[in-house]
């Protein structure tokens, strides 16, 4: 999720090769109806597929496959012209990223290899679908380096340990301490809604039932939980729209390309093209970005940004909620999936506009509300600073591995670190193992932190309170070039 901002106002019709993907698009990076089974199998031979523009410019091999250079591979490298790498075969998915249940994410690796990425977000049953995409063979792939064949051999070890099952004990347990959450605060509000202190008890109360609804809705929607992407998107629905009140599909189009390129910045026009820190005109988190303001209007405003960054997060779930609405209505007037979004929305304002204003005078009812948004929005968006913000912001190409990794800090694990964050605190492990369940994030900690040290990237681990100084003087002094 983006951390407080509103999308900027940067034009990014020029950001090839990635094509335009912060426009809509529905889906989650993980495609398929089973996990947690060897990503790394080999795959059969598939017959040649003839897609692209340019395939006059290819040679064929006797048996029949296009012969396809590493040079030739990067002319295909836009949404429309799409070409790819898996295990040293190359894919042509020009245009099928309005089919991709991932979206148009996909486009974010257009003439590149993308073995890793795919192996980490799919499943075995995904590997026979790309049969119906296949050019031909890599005829001069770069060896695999020692860090990402160091990674492979790291996943393939927790999936032969099983790590990539999820318990549903335990999700049925978070569900259920969730909803006594809710409880609670109905409790509270209901009985003594007359006194101040269970006035802000319930508020605070609610605002944590709607935070922990988002880690939750998170876990599904990353099909961590179900073999069936149906069921854990189905579940992503209904925690994340009815409960929490935000559009499923909004926060997946989000997030889906926040994975694909964590921090990461246009080569050319220094963009934002992680939409998690694409804040400006208000907070900019690079001097590169700096580049992208329009005038010394906009640079003031970011001379503040530190002061005021705190304030901003109180605001944050208002944002994201009419950011919400807006992405679900739009949806609706294309697609029939935007009409369950709507009503899904429509619920969860209909359960908590009338618990509030059932018990409490206009006034009262409108403070309410506002308490309640401005406190959830920091309980989510203190989460989300600690994750990323103040981390490597980059515009040079990065292999999967260390793209994840610099840009991505954990903060230290503990009972209340874990519950309050919902695991995110697992941040680096979530990042390279996406589909693993919370439940076992801590499990391969000390396994990911061998990975780092042995290939020497900095795996940054901290506290809370130390994390949170850090993203105040990366703005600080990002804040002094403005």
């Amino acid at each position: 999720m983006c951390i407080v901002c509103p999308p900027s106002t940067t034009d990014r019709s020029s950001l090839a090769p990635v094509g335009n993907i912060d426009q809509t698009f529905r889906g989650n990076l993980v495609t398929t109806d089973a996990v947690a089974t060897s990503s790394y199998a080999q795959q059969d031979s598939v017959p040649l597929r003839n897609r692209s523009r340019s395939d006059g410019a290819l040679a064929a091999s006797p048996n029949g496959d296009q012969q396809v250079t590493s040079a030739q591979l990067a002319q295909h490298s836009t949404e429309d012209d799409c070409w790819l790498v898996v295990k040293g075969k190359v894919y042509d998915v020009s245009g099928w990223s309005a089919q991709h249940p991932g979206g148009r994410v996909i486009a974010t690796y257009a003439g590149k290899d993308a073995t890793d990425v795919f192996a980490c977000f799919h499943a075995a049953t995904s590997w026979a679908q790309l049969k119906q995409f296949y050019v031909g063979k890599l005829v001069d792939p770069q060896p695999v380096p020692p860090l990402l064949a160091d990674f492979r051999k790291l996943r393939s070890q927790m999936q032969q340990q099983g790590l990539f099952r999820c318990s549903k004990g335990y999700y049925i347990f978070k569900l259920a301490s969730n909803f006594f959450l809710l409880g609670s605060a109905i409790a509270v509000f209901a009985l003594w809604n007359d006194s101040l202190w269970a006035y802000t008890l319930s508020a605070c109360l609610i605002s944590l039932f709607w935070q922990q609804s988002g880690w939750l809705a998170h876990d599904f929607l990353h099909h961590q939980v179900f073999r069936s992407r149906r069921t854990n998107d189905l579940m992503g629905l209904l925690i994340g729209s009815v409960c929490l009140g935000f559009s499923a599909d909004w926060w997946k189009t989000k997030h889906n390309t926040h994975h694909a390129a964590p921090n990461e910045l246009d080569h050319d026009c220094k963009a934002a093209l992680d939409p998690d820190i694409d804040t400006l005109p208000l907070i900019a988190w690079s001097v590169e970005m700096l580049e992208t303001l329009p005038n010394a209007s906009h640079r003031m405003l970011v001379r503040a940004q530190h002061y005021f960054f705190f304030p901003i997060l109180l605001f944050a779930r208002l944002s994201w909620c009419q950011q919400s609405v807006a992405h679900a209505y739009t949806l609706s007037k294309s697609q029939k999936h935007g009409w369950d979004e709507m009503l899904c929305l429509i619920v969860h304002y209909t359960w908590y506009l009338g618990l509030v204003f059932s018990h409490l005078s206009l006034g009262k009812g409108l403070l309410f509300v506002l308490m309640t948004q401005m406190i959830c929005g920091f309980f989510l968006s203190i989460v989300f600073v600690q994750s990323h913000n103040g981390m490597e912001v980059y515009s040079t190409e990065k292999d999967f591995v260390t793209a994840q990794v610099v840009s991505t800090r954990d903060i230290v694990s503990g009972v209340w670190n874990d519950w309050f964050t919902g695991g995110l605190n697992y941040q680096i492990e979530h990042h390279l193992f996406p589909t693993l369940p919370r439940h076992n994030l801590g499990k391969i900690q000390s396994r990911v932190q061998q990975l780092c040290e042995k290939h020497g990237l900095l795996y940054e681990r901290c506290g809370m309170a130390v994390g949170t100084v850090r993203v105040l003087q990366r703005l600080a002094h990002v804040a002094s070039f403005a």
